[in-house]
Order: C-alpha cells, then structure tokens, then sequence
C-alpha cells in the first residue's frame, strides 16, 4: 500500500486494489474490504475473482488494459446488501499503472456512491408520488390515459378483487396479450404456477411492498421476471378525507428484470463451480457438486455428463488396466436430478444408450465443439429421446462442451466430454447463457487436464516406489549420521532385520570389518570424520560384507551415491547386489578348471585353441595323432603352418580353406561341416568363438573321427528310404508319421468331407474275356492316371476294390474346399477314361457317385495297415456310384448345395436309394 500511495495520488474518498496480470491481489488500500462481496477474501495473494465476482468473465478485457490495448474499464453502480440491512453502492474503475522501472500493475478504484444513489432513488420516489398524487388529484380518464400510454414498465390497474382494468402497451408487448384478451381477467392469470402478483398488493399503504420480484408466464410460455412495486388508488375522492376507507383500485408497475436475473444467475453458476473446482480432490467429486449448483442456480431441473470410455475410466478412478471397447461413443457417466423431479424411464434409457459422433444432442455437441440450445426436445428431430422426452414432461435442453488442450491435427481444443441440461419447460434460446455455459466447461476442462496430470504424476512416483520395492537388488539410504532413512524390501528380506531394528541401527553395526578397504573408508569419512563434501572423490562401485540377523555373511557389490544440500552430506545411497553365491561359484569354478584340463587332454576329439589372430593358444594329443602332424609343426604354433600340412589329406582342400576364411571375417559365428578325407576317413568338424564375458577371444576347433560311423549311417539311411517309400505308398504321410510314434490305433473324426467312388462300366464281363495278367495291366494303367488326379488336386485314395476306385477330400488334412476338389477330379477322371479309350481303342464308360457329410478315419489292427475311412457318409457316397448312370457323375443333395454356385447340375429328381429309401440326386455336368 505504501508502495503505491509513493507512485500514486489517490484521493481520499477512494479505495484501490493493485493486481498483476494473473489477477492477484499485489497490494490494497486500507478500507478496501468493504466493497467486496466476501470481504475476508480480500486478501494478498488471492484471486481478486472471489471477492469480486462480478468480474468473473471480463478477464479478456482486463488483459487488453493490462497490455494497453483498452485505456480503462467501469462498472457502475454495483450493489452490496450490508449486515445491517442497508445497501452499499459503489462504482469500479480499472486501469493500467507502470512506473519508471517497468512495474506493471492493474489497478482498481473504488467510490461509495450510495449518497448520490439514495438521493436519486429519493428524487424518483418522489417523482412517482407526486405522479400518483396528480393522477388522484385529476381523477381523469384522460391524464391516467397520458400516465399509461407515456410508461415504458409495465402498468396494470386492477380492482381491489385483482380485475385487471387497464394495461398499457408496455404490458401487452411483454405479455404477448392483446388488451381485449387481459380486461376482465384476474391478474394472477399472468403470474407462473407457484407466484402471487395479488399478494403484492395485499400489505397495508404505510407497509406496501416495491419492487417485488415475480415470476409471470407469457403467452408463449415464455417465464419473465418483473420487479412489481404495487400502489392503492382510491376510486372515491371524497374518501381521501373521510374516516372510513374509500373503495380502491391497485395500480401495478413492474420492470422486467428477466436478463438481469439471468445474469444475476449466470455469475452465480460461474463463480460457485470456481469456489468447487478450486476446492475439489477429485474430478469425481468436482462433477458431483457441479451438476446440481448449475440446475439450482439456473433452474434447470436435470443435468448429464457425457464422457468417451477413456474419461469414464478417469472419472471412476480406477488403476485398473481396461481395453477401450469403442473411443468414439459417449456414455452418461454422472446425471443428477431435482428431488421434486420424476422422470425413471428418461434416467434408465440414459444409463443404457451411447452417442455416436455428431449423433443426439450429446453426439452434435461432441461433433461440432460448441454449446447447442433446443427450444423444445419433443419437436427437436435431431433428439434421440424426444418420446420418453415428452412422456416424462422434459421440453427445453441445451449443453456445452467441455474443452481440454489444443491438438495439433485438427486445429482445434479437444473435447472431453459434453454436459447436458434438461428443463420441464419450453425454454427460449439463451445466447449469453451458453457463452457463460462454454467458459464453464473450459474451466472444468482445464480442470480435469490439472487432475490427469496430477494423477499421472501420482502413479508415476507410486510406480517408482513399487519399483524400489519389488526391485530384486539391495536398496538402500544412509543419513549423515549413520543411521538407514530407507531400506527396500529386498534389503529386509535378505538381511532379515525387521524394521523397528533398522531404526535403531547404524551401518557400522551390520558392515563386516573383511570388507574392501575403499568401502570403508568412504564411510568412515562420511560418518566419523565428517569430511567428506562436493568435491571429494569416491568409488562409484563398491564392494561390502554385511551381516544379518542369524549372523551370516552376506557379501554384496554395487553402485554408490552421495546427495548433498548447502554443500553438505545429508544421505548416501547405494544399489547393492548380493554376490555370495557368485563368489562361490567362481571359487567351484576355479576348482573345475583343473578337471577340465585333464578331460581336455584325455578327451577322444582332437581340440584345437587359436586366438583372434590365427595363432595357435593350446591342443590336446588326440588332435596331433589323428592328423598325423609332426612335433616340429605343432612347436611352431602357427594355424596357418598347421592348416598348410593338412591340406594335402583332404577330398575338397579348397573347401576346408574358404571355411575358415569365412570365419575370420565372422568370429562371432559358429560352424559345423564335414571333412572328407582322400583315404576315405570322415571327420566331423565343430567350431565356435571363445568368449571372455562379452568379448570374443578366440576359437576353439573340435575334431571328431565318424569314419565308422559314417559308413553304418549310410547303410541304414538307404534301408530307411526304402521303407519309407513303400509306408507312404500305402498311407498318407501325417498317418505314416504318427505309426512311426508307435501309435497302435488311429482313429480320427473329421465333421465335413467328401467321398468320390467310381467304377468302371462292363469291365466284370470283359474280366471273363481276358487274359487275368493282361487284364491287370489295362487296370493298372487307368488307376494309375487316376493316382496321378488325386495327387494333382491334393486328395487321398483310399482303396480300390476289383474295378472300383474309391478317393476323399478334407482329409487327413481339412480343407474347406473339399467339394470343390472332387468335383473337378470326377470331371477330370471322365476325361482321363475317354483319353485312355482313344489311345487304346478300347469302349470303357465310368459310373461316379459322390456325397459330403462326416466320416471316421483311420488304422486299425497290427498287420497289413490300410487308411480306411467309415461312417454312412461312405455308404451314400457307394449308392451314389451304384445307382448311377454310365458316363454321368450323381451327387448328394448335401454335395449339390455345396457346389451350385460354382458348377452346372442337372436335376435327376428323387430316386429309391437301397438302405436310405427315397433320395434327390443331381447329376454334375462341369465347371460355370
């Protein structure tokens, strides 16, 4: 306040507040508080919004004054009820004040104008007596005629029963009545359901109420606030004098206040959804208390929130990790109703449905990013619940958006989600309403943006701890004093102390005296000699020996931190990990070595060591004595020596050469091939890199005498082919696999094949004319061209029995267009007979009969294996073929309906079928 009063000559009837440009009260002046509508709130450092709200929504007109793009800003004649009853008034006048160093400041003056306010309310008051008292005094028609016609309020005279008289035309155009239509008529016929305008005029003279607000209805339904102030005429002058009361009539003047209730609402709703955002934990809590502030405050009745899944799941506040079914439809996710309000079928068929993009009210709000008004839902097309909307009694609506951050993409905020309203009344279109509505949602928009990102925040440094403690390393912090500020679970766990012992505990009780001098030494800097600082050096890993509660050592190695404050040491932490069983095992480690050297020289493989430049490290006897290479070579150590008197021993020496050649050039790669000598020795050859940890040192070669081996090997491979040629040629090759698995029953279930028999026509009577060899061989000839069909369209022949031919589709393996595949194999095996008949100049017709459906396939028995297949399928597939004709292919109604939309049928119609009565059959012609 000083600071100003030096800058600033402010007069004495004026009070000031300076803020900065985020609205801040800076300083004051010392009756300031006075003004404000929560005095207690004016107070450095708050937002000047709280005490004053009527400046909540002039922020971009503070901003232009603040960077000089408005000179000043007023707000007259502001109204402030004081505790005793009385009335403040007080005019704001805000400018911008910089001073020589750049100081920015807002500043707002304060001036007390009720003097001047009282006198013109007393200047018109008067006024309007002397008004009535020359209209009573004139006692005309004529001059209440000129009163009424000159008002701009609203003027309506009644008799004391409350018959309207007279209106003016002021009322007529706020009512939407015609005079004729109000005359006569009880004045209440204007006030809403629930208001009294009578009882306005009900008080005494000396007690007549002004400016009674009431709510009155319009003939359009329209609800409108009027301040009514209510005066008594007497209709009888000489009654003025006379001792009993004259007859009166009531002459009524109201003011319609509607928008200024409006306003009066709006800066309500404004200012208490801040005070609850402010003052709100959760977004869970914030929209519980919002959504019944702003029906209360605007009288809606009810109001929904409207959120895609992703804001649902941040609204329930769980952590629980859930797939999004579908981003793009919204949910109602919190609603609330007035008590006095019943609409069940609304509120259930809201729980249940979702909005699509730009689809219902919610939908276009969401679509289109602004606030949208509907005047009346039941004759709205575009509301997806006008029916229930008109059966429940819900006529006005309107929602906002409610706006999060800028996205790149499209240019615009995005939205978060969309609240909606709902009034029992036609409501008309409130522009200011909703722009006051959409600084709302971006208010709660940016509300819900703060919470995510504190919640983020709060499950990021939850996920650091969990870290910490489900980590499996030793963590641990030391004080300045020795004693342990935090230990993980793993520290607990391993060491045993329980937490109450660690409190009391130093480090120096449980480090072992056997651990690494430099350990010891950087703790007994830090924590005896206090020495250690910023600029001091220390090990950045180190290795200690702690000792647990049952007493055991535990020998831990790990990384090492100081964090200092002011310069000084006030914690050391470490990440250790526990190496006990390491060191033992590379104590056993170094006890095999000795072992594995003996193996290595009495292994029967010859091993050869070389490093990453070629030369020779070590080998073992078995390698110089089967390569047959002399002393005088080996003592030389040099690969390349060695691989130059090999040479000449082997089949392919160039071969052996580019192999390792190859593995120079890649030393991480391992190898195996096989050496083929020229006196028919074979030997296997291993290599891989030797590592020392990450880094590659060298190779190791393994050589190993198979000549034997090789020779037995061959012997059984060409015995095994030709067992395998002759198990295949008689069972599908998945079959013959799993009877090589020793499975002794095979028995399978496959739901949709389709089973092909054929058979060919006369040739049982040409069998009696024939020789039975040449006979066979004509037979074996068309049954071979048949094999060759079924391979072709990946089929499987099951049998054949004399002349018939008997093949599956779908099986072994499933397929879908088993159908298909048989279908063309019978075209093909008719076209197959008609070229085995030209090229043999033989006359052979074929019968083929086919039906899909299921069958069991499989081996039985132990001797003489055969693929089988059974089940009725099998057999009206035989009927099909026996029932058949003569160069013609009949199938199954089943198959048919399998088929039709890909090849030409002709209808045979319905024939006896032995064992199956009556059957429709078809007869493939070929392919659409």
């Amino acid at each position: 306040m000083k600071t100003l009063f030096k800058k600033l000559l402010v007069p004495h009837h004026l009070e000031y507040l300076a803020l900065d440009k985020d609205f801040l009260i800076q300083e004051k002046s010392l009756k300031v508080e006075r003004f404000g509508d929560f005095p207690d709130e004016v107070v450095a450092g708050n937002d000047v919004r709280i005490p004053f709200p009527e400046l909540v929504g002039t922020e971009e007109i503070l901003i232009d004054i603040f960077e000089r793009r408005l000179p000043n800003f007023e707000l007259k004649a502001i109204t402030r009820v004081l505790e005793n009853g009385s009335r403040l008034y007080f005019d704001m006048y805000i400018v911008q004040f910089t001073n020589d160093e750049n100081y920015q400041r807002l500043i707002i003056f304060f001036q007390d104008v009720s003097d001047r306010m009282a006198l013109e309310q007393t200047l018109v008051q008067a006024t309007n007596e002397m008004d009535i008292l020359l209209s009573t005094l004139a006692a005309t028609n004529n001059y209440v005629e000129k009163i009424i016609t000159s008002m701009a309020e609203v003027l309506l005279v009644t008799t004391a029963s409350g018959k309207i008289k007279k209106l003016n035309q002021a009322a007529q155009d706020l009512f939407g009545y015609s005079e004729s239509e109000l005359v006569g008529q009880q004045i209440e016929v204007l006030a809403a359901v629930g208001a009294s305008l009578q009882a306005v005029s009900q008080y005494p003279p000396q007690q007549s109420r002004t400016n009674t607000e009431v709510i009155c209805t319009a003939k359009s339904g329209e609800k409108l606030t009027v301040s009514f102030s209510c005066t008594a005429i007497p209709t009888d002058i000489k009654g003025i004098s006379g001792s009993s009361p004259a007859v009166q009539d009531f002459v009524y003047i109201g003011r319609d206040v509607t928008d200024r209730q409006r306003a009066r609402k709006r800066k309500t709703a404004q200012y208490v959804t801040t005070r609850i955002l402010s003052a709100s934990e959760t977004i869970k809590k914030a929209i519980a208390a919002i959504l019944p502030v702003i029906c209360d405050s605007l009288g809606w009745d009810t109001a929904e929130l409207w959120m895609p899944e992703a804001g649902e799941k941040l609204l329930s506040e769980t952590k629980r990790i859930t797939a999004v079914s579908d981003p793009n439809l919204l949910r109602c996710v919190a609603s609330w109703t007035k008590r006095s309000v019943s609409i069940p079928k609304f509120a259930e068929f809201t729980e249940q449905m979702t909005c699509a993009f730009g689809e219902g009210l919610p939908g276009f709000v969401w679509a289109s990013g602004s606030s949208q008004w509907i005047a009346d839902v039941t004759k709205s097309d575009s509301c997806m619940r006008r029916e229930i909307a008109a059966e429940e009694g819900l006529y006005g609506a309107f929602g906002f958006p409610i706006l999060g951050d800028y996205e790149a993409e499209t240019s615009a905020r995005a939205v978060l989600g969309v609240m909606t309203f709902f009034s029992r009344e036609v409501q008309c279109f409130d522009e200011e309403l909703l722009q006051t509505m959409a600084t709302i949602g971006s208010q709660i928009g940016q509300f819900i943006k703060r919470k995510q990102a504190e919640i983020a925040l709060r499950e990021s440094e939850e996920q650091l701890r969990d870290l910490f403690e489900n980590a499996t390393d030793l963590i641990q912090s030391i004080g300045a004093d020795g004693h342990f500020l935090y230990v993980n679970r793993a520290w607990r766990q391993t060491l045993g102390y329980t937490e109450a012992e660690i409190a009391q505990m130093t480090v120096f009780d449980i480090i072992h005296p056997n651990s690494s001098q430099e350990s010891l030494d950087i703790l007994y800097q830090a924590f005896t000699q206090k020495t250690v600082n910023e600029n001091t050096l220390y090990p950045e890993s180190i290795e200690v020996i702690f000792i647990t509660k049952y007493h055991e050592q535990i020998l831990l190695e790990g990384s090492l931190s100081c964090k200092f404050a002011d310069g000084s040491l006030v914690a050391i932490r470490a990440i250790l990990r526990d190496i006990t069983a390491r060191k033992m095992t590379e104590d056993a480690l170094a006890k095999s070595v000795s072992l594995l050297q003996a193996t290595f020289d009495s292994t029967a493989d010859g091993i050869l060591a070389t490093d990453r430049s070629g030369k020779i490290v070590t080998f073992n006897r078995e390698f110089v004595e089967m390569w047959g290479i002399p002393n005088e070579v080996m003592a030389l150590r040099d690969n390349a020596a060695t691989i130059a008197f090999v040479l000449n021993q082997l089949k392919d020496p160039q071969a052996f050469q580019e192999r390792i050649e190859s593995l120079d050039e890649q030393p991480e790669a391992e190898s195996y091939d096989l050496l083929e000598f020229q006196d028919g020795r074979f030997f296997e050859r291993y290599s891989e890199p030797q590592r020392l940890g990450d880094k590659i040192i060298g190779r190791v070669w393994s050589y190993h005498d198979i000549t034997e081996r090789k020779q037995a090997e061959d012997a059984l491979r060409e015995e095994q082919e030709k067992s395998e040629k002759l198990l295949l040629n008689i069972l599908p090759k998945a079959i013959a696999e799993r009877l090589k698995q020793n499975e002794t029953t095979i028995a399978e279930y496959f739901p949709e094949v389709t089973v092909l028999f054929a058979d060919i026509v006369g040739f049982t009577a040409l069998s009696a004319l024939m020789n039975p060899i040449e006979l066979v061989e004509l037979l074996n000839k068309i049954f071979s061209g048949f094999d060759l069909l079924c391979e072709q369209h990946g089929l499987e022949k099951i049998k054949t029995i004399g002349d018939a031919y008997m093949a599956v589709g779908g099986l072994p393996e499933p397929r879908a267009d088993h159908a298909e595949a048989i279908a063309q194999m019978a075209l093909d095996m008719q076209a197959e007979i008609a070229r085995f008949n030209a090229s043999h100049n033989k006359y052979f017709s074929i019968r083929i009969g086919i039906h899909s459906g299921p069958v069991v396939a499989g081996v039985i028995g132990i001797k003489k294996f055969i693929y089988d297949l059974w089940g009725d399928t099998v057999n009206i597939a035989s009927r099909m073929e026996s029932h058949g004709l003569p160069w013609r292919i009949q199938v199954s109604e089943t198959t048919y309906k399998l088929l039709e939309h890909k090849y030409v049928f002709q209808e045979r119609g319905t024939i006896e079928v032995k064992g199956k009565g009556e059957m429709k059959t078809y007869l493939l012609i070929g392919r659409k």
